[in-house]
Protein backbone atom coordinates (compact mmCIF):
# COMPACT_ATOMS: atom_id res chain seq x y z
CA UNK A 1 0.00 0.00 0.00
CA UNK A 2 1.38 3.41 -0.97
CA UNK A 3 2.44 5.79 1.70
CA UNK A 4 -0.23 8.36 1.39
CA UNK A 5 -3.08 5.88 1.15
CA UNK A 6 -1.87 4.58 4.64
CA UNK A 7 -1.34 7.69 6.31
CA UNK A 8 -4.76 9.11 5.24
CA UNK A 9 -6.16 5.82 6.52
CA UNK A 10 -4.51 6.47 9.87
CA UNK A 11 -5.19 10.23 10.17
CA UNK A 12 -8.26 10.13 8.83
CA UNK A 13 -10.70 7.31 8.78
CA UNK A 14 -8.98 5.39 11.71
CA UNK A 15 -8.42 8.52 13.88
CA UNK A 16 -10.90 9.24 16.54
CA UNK A 17 -12.63 12.73 16.04
CA UNK A 18 -11.19 14.16 18.75
CA UNK A 19 -7.68 13.78 17.74
CA UNK A 20 -8.04 14.56 14.14
CA UNK A 21 -5.86 17.73 13.23
CA UNK A 22 -3.25 16.87 16.25
CA UNK A 23 -1.88 13.76 15.66
CA UNK A 24 -0.01 13.36 12.37
CA UNK A 25 2.52 10.52 11.12
CA UNK A 26 5.63 11.43 8.75
CA UNK A 27 7.69 8.94 6.90
CA UNK A 28 10.39 9.53 4.44
CA UNK A 29 13.43 7.80 2.54
CA UNK A 30 16.76 9.55 2.30
CA UNK A 31 17.17 8.22 -1.32
CA UNK A 32 20.60 9.32 -2.04
CA UNK A 33 21.75 8.55 1.24
CA UNK A 34 24.70 5.75 1.24
CA UNK A 35 21.97 2.99 2.45
CA UNK A 36 18.64 4.35 1.06
CA UNK A 37 17.24 4.38 4.09
CA UNK A 38 14.90 6.57 5.91
CA UNK A 39 12.95 7.12 8.66
CA UNK A 40 8.88 7.39 10.22
CA UNK A 41 7.98 9.37 13.05
CA UNK A 42 4.52 9.87 15.46
CA UNK A 43 3.95 13.67 15.93
CA UNK A 44 1.39 15.52 18.16
CA UNK A 45 0.36 19.12 17.66
CA UNK A 46 3.78 19.53 15.22
CA UNK A 47 5.98 18.38 17.65
CA UNK A 48 7.66 14.29 17.33
CA UNK A 49 6.96 12.48 19.86
CA UNK A 50 8.32 9.07 18.43
CA UNK A 51 11.27 9.17 15.96
CA UNK A 52 11.73 5.86 14.21
CA UNK A 53 14.91 6.43 12.36
CA UNK A 54 16.98 3.92 10.52
CA UNK A 55 19.87 4.32 12.75
CA UNK A 56 18.06 2.76 15.59
CA UNK A 57 18.76 -0.67 14.25
CA UNK A 58 22.82 -0.57 14.82
CA UNK A 59 22.19 0.47 17.97
CA UNK A 60 19.43 -2.80 18.67
CA UNK A 61 22.64 -4.81 17.02
CA UNK A 62 25.14 -3.83 18.56
CA UNK A 63 23.44 -4.12 22.24
CA UNK A 64 21.99 -7.86 20.84
CA UNK A 65 25.90 -8.80 19.64
CA UNK A 66 27.25 -7.56 23.71
CA UNK A 67 24.73 -9.83 25.31
CA UNK A 68 26.01 -13.85 26.12
CA UNK A 69 24.12 -16.11 23.64
CA UNK A 70 23.59 -18.58 26.34
CA UNK A 71 22.25 -21.15 24.29
CA UNK A 72 20.00 -18.40 21.88
CA UNK A 73 20.43 -17.54 18.34
CA UNK A 74 21.23 -14.34 17.06
CA UNK A 75 17.66 -14.04 16.33
CA UNK A 76 16.24 -14.25 19.42
CA UNK A 77 19.07 -11.78 21.04
CA UNK A 78 17.85 -9.09 18.39
CA UNK A 79 14.30 -9.59 19.32
CA UNK A 80 15.01 -9.81 23.20
CA UNK A 81 16.94 -6.37 22.38
CA UNK A 82 13.92 -5.40 20.08
CA UNK A 83 11.88 -4.92 22.91
CA UNK A 84 13.62 -3.70 25.04
CA UNK A 85 14.51 -0.91 23.20
CA UNK A 86 10.61 -0.41 22.73
CA UNK A 87 10.20 -0.36 26.75
CA UNK A 88 11.92 3.13 25.85
CA UNK A 89 9.92 4.11 22.62
CA UNK A 90 12.81 3.64 20.33
CA UNK A 91 11.82 1.86 17.18
CA UNK A 92 13.17 1.22 13.95
CA UNK A 93 11.05 2.17 10.74
CA UNK A 94 10.35 -1.29 9.84
CA UNK A 95 8.62 -1.97 13.33
CA UNK A 96 6.07 0.82 12.47
CA UNK A 97 5.02 -0.93 9.55
CA UNK A 98 4.46 -4.60 10.78
CA UNK A 99 2.61 -2.98 13.84
CA UNK A 100 0.67 -1.19 11.28
CA UNK A 101 0.14 -4.49 9.25
CA UNK A 102 -0.77 -5.77 12.61
CA UNK A 103 -3.21 -3.72 13.56
CA UNK A 104 -5.01 -3.74 10.10
CA UNK A 105 -4.73 -7.70 10.40
CA UNK A 106 -6.77 -8.04 14.00
CA UNK A 107 -10.01 -6.92 15.54
CA UNK A 108 -9.60 -3.38 17.65
CA UNK A 109 -10.35 -5.74 21.09
CA UNK A 110 -7.01 -7.52 19.83
CA UNK A 111 -5.03 -4.94 19.38
CA UNK A 112 -5.74 -2.82 22.57
CA UNK A 113 -3.85 -6.29 24.29
CA UNK A 114 -1.33 -6.73 21.64
CA UNK A 115 2.10 -7.11 22.82
CA UNK A 116 3.90 -4.65 20.39
CA UNK A 117 3.17 -1.82 21.87
CA UNK A 118 3.13 0.33 18.62
CA UNK A 119 -0.13 -1.88 17.56
CA UNK A 120 -1.76 -0.83 21.22
CA UNK A 121 -0.83 2.64 20.55
CA UNK A 122 -2.60 2.63 16.97
CA UNK A 123 -5.64 1.00 18.62
CA UNK A 124 -5.38 3.58 21.48
CA UNK A 125 -6.12 6.58 19.01
CA UNK A 126 -8.78 4.42 17.28
CA UNK A 127 -12.11 5.95 16.69
CA UNK A 128 -13.61 2.67 17.24
CA UNK A 129 -12.84 2.41 21.34
CA UNK A 130 -15.46 4.24 22.97
CA UNK A 131 -15.30 5.65 26.88
CA UNK A 132 -16.40 2.99 28.55
CA UNK A 133 -13.05 0.82 26.81
CA UNK A 134 -10.67 3.79 27.48
CA UNK A 135 -12.07 4.04 31.62
CA UNK A 136 -11.78 -0.14 31.78
CA UNK A 137 -8.19 0.50 30.38
CA UNK A 138 -7.06 2.50 33.37
CA UNK A 139 -5.67 0.08 35.52
CA UNK A 140 -3.81 -1.89 32.68
CA UNK A 141 -1.84 1.74 31.59
CA UNK A 142 0.00 2.22 34.65
CA UNK A 143 1.77 -0.79 33.84
CA UNK A 144 3.52 0.51 30.32
CA UNK A 145 5.58 2.52 29.05
CA UNK A 146 5.61 6.61 30.06
CA UNK A 147 5.65 7.09 25.79
CA UNK A 148 2.13 5.08 25.86
CA UNK A 149 0.75 6.31 28.59
CA UNK A 150 1.22 9.84 27.50
CA UNK A 151 -0.88 8.71 24.04
CA UNK A 152 -3.19 7.27 26.89
CA UNK A 153 -3.61 10.27 28.50
CA UNK A 154 -3.77 12.49 25.15
CA UNK A 155 -6.48 10.21 24.12
CA UNK A 156 -8.46 10.54 27.75
CA UNK A 157 -8.07 14.21 27.70
CA UNK A 158 -9.39 14.72 24.17
CA UNK A 159 -12.40 12.88 25.10
CA UNK A 160 -12.91 14.69 28.39
CA UNK A 161 -12.65 12.02 30.67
Amino acid sequence: MRWSKLRRMLEQDYLCESLKGRVSYFATRYRKAHDDHGRVAILVDRKEVINMPFSVDGVITNAAIQKPRVGKSRGQLYAETEAEYAGNGLFTPWAFGFAVDLYFENTIFVSLQSENLLVRLLAILDRRVGKRTLEKLKTEVTDLPEWLQFFYNLRMESENI
